[in-house]
């Protein structure tokens, strides 16, 4: 999430999904995976350092927090570390880390995404070093992931609990959620709105309640580590920051 003076990103407060989504282009603009497809065949490429909501960057910056948690997934298995990337674009946060991630011994990074977007990474990207799978569920059927990593998602799903009620469900050794808007009052909608100098895009969006968010995992999983995310969240001309945990499965 980038900030642009002057720029309203969040607007509006509402009282149900339904009711934001009918004020929003929503994810179908076929613009979006376009644009995301040009940037990262510019990473690709080695002419830009990564990109992030299809915006390039010049100058390589990791997120150190988020990397700091797959090394201690991967240092907890020996070495391994196996990724379902929930939400993941063409492989925007792979890309970014790669060269970091290339010392990972065994290493395994697959994407879970919308259609348009699935259909553009296997037809344009190829099957590797990222493949693109349509659900959790197609993607497990070939792999058993060690951590599922969800970075900037949760907040854009209609009923996040459904998802999170799968991931817990299936047992995954490891939950890295990444750029998350907690704060301590009650869990609201509102709509984001990107602007067009991005993509043309709006989309409803939750902010959780803290407390009640972890609830979601109690008994189930432990926060490993908590840890402030990079991702900055502009609300009627604030600024508020965002959360990461890294939770791990309770034996």
């Amino acid at each position: 999430m980038r900030a642009i003076f002057g720029w309203q990103w969040f607007r509006g407060n509402y009282s149900t999904w339904d009711e934001a989504l009918r004020t929003t282009t929503g994810y179908s603009c076929e613009e979006i995976p376009r644009r995301v497809l040009r940037s990262t065949r510019e990473v690709i490429a080695g002419r830009a350092a990564f990109e992030r909501d299809s915006v390039l960057f010049a100058v390589p910056q990791p997120d150190a927090p988020l990397l700091a948690a797959l090394s201690r997934v991967s240092e907890a298995l020996a070495g391994r570390l196996r990724v379902l990337d929930f939400g993941g674009a063409l492989g925007s946060t792979y890309w970014r880390h790669r060269v970091w991630l290339e010392s990972v011994p065994d290493l395994c990074w697959d994407v879970v995404e919308q259609p348009a977007f699935v259909e553009v990474g296997r037809s344009e990207l190829g099957a590797h070093p990222v493949r693109f799978f349509s659900s959790v569920e197609e993607a497990c059927r070939t792999e058993q992931y060690d951590v599922l990593l969800a970075s900037g998602v949760l907040q854009y799903l209609e009923d996040p609990d459904l998802m999170i009620q799968d991931w817990v469900g299936r047992g995954f050794r490891w939950l890295l959620i990444n750029n998350l808007p907690l704060h301590g009052g009650a869990s609201t909608i509102t709509v984001q709105h990107v602007p067009p100098s991005i993509y043309p895009a709006s989309y409803p969006v939750w902010f959780f309640n803290r407390e009640k968010f972890l609830e979601r995992f109690s008994g189930r999983y432990e926060v490993d580590r908590e840890f402030a995310s990079e991702a900055v969240w502009p609300m009627r001309w604030r600024r508020f920051a965002s959360t990461g945990l890294l939770l791990r499965r309770i034996s």
